[in-house]
């Protein structure tokens, strides 16, 4: 089945489905919740007024969201969120308990990027984990790849990076001690933190992502990790920093329906909404998150150009994490993280 006939099938399944909404008994309106801020109020813009305008049901949104609210919610029965967007990370280690099973033809969508999604999660908005260094600190070219980053001695400088234990730190700590992207999993957290106890008096620890737009637009560092859509707003306010589109590591977010939600079949509807690639694209154009939905074309701004995770390229390059090792040793992975924090 080629893409187009896909989008047929899609859009056909979703407009009955919608349809249907219109002789059954429908909310006053459904809530939804992510990270909150403007990112919220881009996924309001981008499918919730359609939404309304198309089923005649509000969609409010909530956030920020995290997985000890929605725990709490399923154990005392009172689920006030309808759609959540989380880690897929979230729906792997909670699957059927703390999220309910999608149906059938969401759990298989072959137009949106694989790895990503599972039966309780698909994937709906995504970003790369990357470098930029100052090209006020490096004016003749900074580094190119994790080794330059923990290279203190050839790059020297404070170096950006996230306060949590399972983003990506492990990950490039061992690309940079020279691993090979295929040979990253299981991971050997031995050597990854090894790795960062040598760079450790280099970092400056970001704990939000607004952080991290910051530090680069007050040139705090001269290196950082940092999420494409984080450094979207600190390149528009023309902050001397240029992305390294080489060992990026790609992650996407995903759209679920927390377990006893009261509106499960809207829900689901307003999934298959927000997965149309118009409504894709212009998400991407509200916020500089990268579509999940293979052939969403935005249209970017000269840094949203720059710093897009999307393209045919950057995308074919990228490095994808094992979400279900993570899932598997999570507990592991954040008792390390911690220990290691407050040695």
């Amino acid at each position: 089945m080629n893409g187009s006939i896909r989008r047929i099938v899609a859009l056909t399944t979703m407009a009955c489905a919608l349809g249907g909404l219109a002789h059954a008994q429908q909310p006053a309106q459904i809530v939804t919740a992510n990270t909150g801020g403007p990112y919220l109020e881009a996924t309001l813009e981008a499918w919730g007024k359609p939404f309304t305008q198309t089923t005649g049901i509000k969609v409010v949104g909530d956030g920020p969201q995290s997985l000890p609210k929605i725990q709490q919610m399923v154990k005392s029965g009172n689920i006030t969120w309808d759609v959540v967007e989380v880690p897929p990370v979230f729906t792997l280690r909670h699957c059927g308990t703390l999220f309910q099973e999608l149906p059938a033809d969401l759990q298989n969508r072959k137009d949106v990027l694989a790895g990503f999604g599972n039966a309780c999660g698909v994937p709906d908005a995504g970003y790369a984990n990357l470098m930029l260094y100052s090209t006020k600190k490096f004016p003749n070219g900074g580094p190119k790849n994790w080794a330059d980053f923990f290279d203190v001695q050839k790059f020297p400088g404070k170096r950006g990076l996230w306060n949590g234990a399972e983003g990506v730190n492990l990950e490039i700590a061992l690309l940079a001690d020279g691993v090979a992207p295929k040979d990253l999993y299981p991971m050997d957290l031995d050597r990854a933190f090894a790795k960062l106890t040598k760079l450790r008096p280099h970092i400056v620890f970001w704990s939000t992502g607004a952080q991290s737009t910051q530090m680069m637009e007050s040139q705090e560092v001269d290196m950082i990790m940092a999420w494409s859509s984080r450094a979207y707003p600190a390149l528009k306010n023309n902050a001397p920093f240029e992305p390294v589109w080489n060992q990026h590591i790609i992650y996407n977010n995903v759209l679920a329906i927390p377990k006893g939600a009261p509106n499960p079949q809207v829900s689901a509807n307003y999934i298959r909404f927000a997965l149309d690639p118009a409504r894709q694209a212009r998400l991407s154009e509200l916020f500089p998150v990268s579509p999940a939905v293979i052939g969403a074309q935005p249209k970017l701004d000269a840094a949203g150009v720059k710093i897009f995770a999307g393209t045919p390229e950057r995308a074919a390059s990228a490095i994808r994490p094992n979400l279900q090792w993570v899932a598997d040793n999570s507990a592991e992975i954040q008792r390390r993280w911690v220990e290691w924090l407050n040695k």
